[in-house]
């Protein structure tokens, strides 16, 4: 009696172990080595085989011993003749739940199906056969290696595709980038040669000079437009620490760096005076919010409304403009790319995207609230972490 109490104690011993060793990675191999290499070792096993169906050919995705388990065992031992052409395949498909064990002069063989496709061959050359205890046994411990293996092909999947992704970002960033470069040099000679022109004076008709006029506001358009493709694919992409800023001082800087005409007039209100934030990041979403704001002001005289409230774990901020406002039908258009309500060479349909790529890096909410002929308001949430 006690001899059976202690068996059974070892067996659950045993399939814990085994359990144990399941899952411990996502790399394919490493967790079939993990669990296949202990179970060949607890159970005193010749080897194992995983095979996969592709299309109408059965690959082995691993096996162990290699040199064992070769493609001559492979392709002529009865065992698996009995398996892919008996009633273990249906529909080109590994029956659910299906367990096929046999005995043949090389041994004894055991097969279990881990479903998608794929099937576990368990190796005994001294053919003692699997029994019907241990077969039990081992269905749910199989079974939760099934699992662990498709877990370790969707994150091989993933990762191909995250390695994918990044390399088309480099790529596009470094595209961006030579563009931004490239175009400048040209668009600096064709600057140079209409003001060399123009110089003639007198001597232009007006047609032409209107002309070399409309070229030069194009020209300083498309200079803008580079400069936003540039700053909009390298917004995330920056290597600066973060840094204590002095609020007003800041938004000051950043209203002197734009084309403000006189008759507009900022209010600044902010409960804090320092903060720690990216200097980059945090100009160019003030710079792009409060150029947008001062650009929609169509009134003789224009208000802009800058509000700073930091709550323990983010921020709260507001630019509130008494411009032209913007239709209902543009309030999701225009955070898109080159998507703009205003034909200003200005406003070139960047400045918005980028505030909204700022926003999404720091995990925050973006929402306007604007009626036509009255203003905007636009509302900024930004986590502080």
């Amino acid at each position: 009696m006690s001899v059976n109490i202690n068996k059974h104690i070892a067996d659950i011993l045993q399939l814990y172990e085994f359990s144990m060793s399941i899952g411990k990675t996502l790399d394919f191999d490493k967790n079939c080595d993990n669990f296949l290499k202990l179970l060949l070792a607890r159970k005193n096993l010749s080897g194992c085989c995983i095979i996969s169906k592709e299309e109408d050919e059965y690959i082995r995705s691993y096996s162990y011993p290699v040199g064992l388990v070769d493609d001559s065992m492979m392709e002529h031992s009865e065992f698996l003749d009995d398996c892919f052409k008996g009633e273990t395949i249906k529909a080109g498909k590994f029956v659910e739940n299906k367990i096929v064990s046999s005995i043949t002069t090389g041994g004894s063989w055991l097969f279990f199906n881990l479903k998608n496709d794929k099937g576990l061959i368990l190796i005994n050359h001294k053919g003692t056969p699997f029994s019907e205890v241990e077969i039990n046994q081992l269905s749910p411990i199989i079974d939760k290696f099934s699992i662990s293996l498709k877990a370790c092909e969707s994150f091989a999947k993933q990762d191909s595709l995250l390695r994918i992704l990044t390399a088309q970002n480099k790529e596009l960033r470094e595209f961006t980038q030579a563009i931004s470069h490239d175009l400048k040099s040209p668009l600096r000679n064709i600057v140079t040669l209409i003001a060399w022109t123009k110089e003639l004076g007198e001597s232009l008709q007006d047609d032409v000079v209107q002309n070399l006029e409309n070229i030069e506001y194009n020209i300083e358009k498309m200079d803008n437009l580079i400069k936003g493709l540039h700053t909009y694919s390298t917004i995330d992409k920056f290597e600066e620490n973060d840094k204590e800023i002095n609020v007003e001082s800041f938004l000051q800087e950043v209203i002197e760096s734009l084309v403000v005409p006189d008759t507009v007039q900022f209010h600044i209100e902010s409960n804090v005076s320092q903060l720690f934030m990216y200097p980059t990041l945090f100009q160019n979403l003030f710079y792009h919010l409060i150029d947008n704001a001062v650009n929609s002001i169509d009134k003789e005289k224009g208000e802009v409304y800058i509000k700073i409230k930091e709550e323990e774990s983010y921020l709260n901020c507001s630019i509130k403009d008494n411009g032209k406002g913007i239709p209902e039908k543009y309030r999701e258009r225009i955070f898109q790319l080159f998507e703009s309500i205003d034909s200003k060479k200005e406003c070139i349909g960047i400045g918005l995207p980028i505030v909204k790529k700022i926003v999404d890096y720091y995990k925050g909410d973006m929402q306007l609230e604007s009626e036509v002929g009255v203003g905007t308001t636009f509302f900024i949430t930004l986590q502080k972490e």
